[in-house]
């Protein structure tokens, strides 16, 4: 018995591998659960590593159709859903190649065999272990919020996007592990930055820019620091992954609604931004509790939902573990607000970009937004809401309620995965 507390104190006190043994497990279990091409937008992701695998990086003009794509032709699934991408753009082909070379190597391991179905698992697969060796990073590396990281990155919709070809696989974890090295920077309160930091966060700053959305949130938090030269710094990384990420996204292809009018839309946010930036909030209060439920959990192509019940609990147990799991360093009130405001700029350009390029003109509302969306930011609410303490207290009943809880949770999951495609 002795021995057996000892291991759990210490399995315990080692947040990092806890995650690679849930992670791994559940995300290999939801993998081989879920038939191919039911996370969102899956088959036009494939489609993109299929293309990353054929050495096409940037998509300006359509490319023809190789070797991997005659072999996915024998699934009837990606008929189905991608036959008519072949030839011409699709949703995701201005994304940049940087997200999927985990799953572009799938696809060309799975290639040599000639098999479809090994080209399309294989792609989970790398994808799932880019997303445990980051996410593991991040906790190994972050001197605080260790437990949030954790908890947060194991919740079902995060494990479903996890072990998918999404490139969400792979800018939730990047994201992620970004803030890790941010937080690490804030909070061992460095007096002046190394050469060696200095370009390792202008390295994350400019591959952040060429993920979704020009994803440079993190590179903000550089001005929490004590280094005097930290508004030059950030001024001049954070300028440069700007020009990089928007060169990069004026030059390629851009997802246009069906019906959406771009021009009037572009017209209408130049002449009354106020009205845009009122119907945005609006949006905000009306879709905060949806947008919960979404990065909690609506699997497959958004039709499977947990009961509202499993929703409530879930965030009110996870909002809980800031009070009862405390930061393991102190938290200011500057933190707070540039985190808060982060949080605020995030959704207003999302919502921004989404009324432009999706939404009908007449829309009450921006819709387009998904729960999901907030994964790659959640350390931002770490950073909001995380009370003080002076120092670390180890809270052992309190972390093993929540590993249970987690637990149940994604076995639940994989029922409900189980009673939808293999017994339906």
């Amino acid at each position: 018995m002795e021995k057996l507390r000892g291991l759990f104190s210490n399995l315990i006190n080692r947040p990092e591998l806890i995650f690679l043994i849930y992670g791994f497990v559940f995300g290999v279990l939801f993998m081989f659960l879920t038939p191919p091409f039911k996370v969102p937008d899956e088959h036009a992701h494939f489609h993109r590593a299929i293309e990353t695998a054929n050495g096409v990086f940037y998509n300006r003009v359509p490319p023809k159709m190789s070797e991997y794509d005659k072999i996915v032709q024998n699934m009837p699934e990606y008929k189905w859903r991608v036959v008519e991408y072949t030839h011409k753009f699709h949703q995701v082909s201005g994304y940049s190649s940087v997200m999927y070379l985990s799953s572009a190597l799938g696809v060309k391991v799975g290639g040599i065999f000639k098999n479809a179905y090994l080209m399309f698992y294989l792609s989970r697969f790398f994808n799932l272990l880019m997303w445990l060796v980051l996410i593991y990073l991040a906790i190994k590396i972050t001197p605080v919020f260790k437990w949030q990281f954790l908890l947060f990155a194991l919740l079902p919709m995060s494990v479903y996007e996890g072990m998918s070809v999404s490139a969400d696989s792979f800018v939730n974890s990047f994201a992620f592990l970004f803030f890790a090295y941010m937080f690490k920077l804030i909070f061992e309160k460095k007096q002046k930055l190394s050469g060696a930091e200095i370009s390792l966060y202008t390295v994350f700053s400019i591959l952040a820019s060429l993920l979704k959305g020009c994803f440079i949130y993190p590179a903000f938090l550089l001005l929490l620091i004590k280094d005097k030269r930290k508004y030059i710094i950030s001024g001049l990384v954070i300028l440069l992954s700007v020009i990089i990420g928007g060169l990069w996204a004026s030059h390629n292809y851009v997802m246009i609604g069906p019906n959406a009018d771009v021009a009037l839309q572009k017209e209408i946010l130049q002449t009354a931004p106020v009205s845009v930036l009122m119907k945005i909030f609006k949006t905000i209060v009306l879709s905060s509790f949806y947008w919960a439920k979404g990065a909690i959990g609506i699997l497959g192509w958004l039709d499977i939902r947990f009961p509202l019940s499993i929703y409530t609990i879930t965030l009110i147990i996870y909002s809980m573990s800031f009070l009862l799991i405390p930061a393991e360093y102190k938290v200011r009130k500057s933190y707070r607000i540039l985190s808060l405001g982060l949080i605020f700029m995030f959704l207003i350009i999302i919502c921004t970009a989404l009324f432009c390029t999706w939404n009908p003109v007449n829309n009450p509302k921006i819709g387009g937004f998904q729960g999901r969306y907030l994964i790659s930011v959640f350390p931002l609410f770490f950073m909001s809401f995380g009370q003080n303490v002076g120092a670390f207290v180890n809270y052992g009943r309190v972390k093993a309620f929540y590993l249970i809880y987690v637990f149940v949770v994604l076995t639940y999951t994989c029922t409900i995965l189980e009673d939808v495609y293999h017994f339906s």
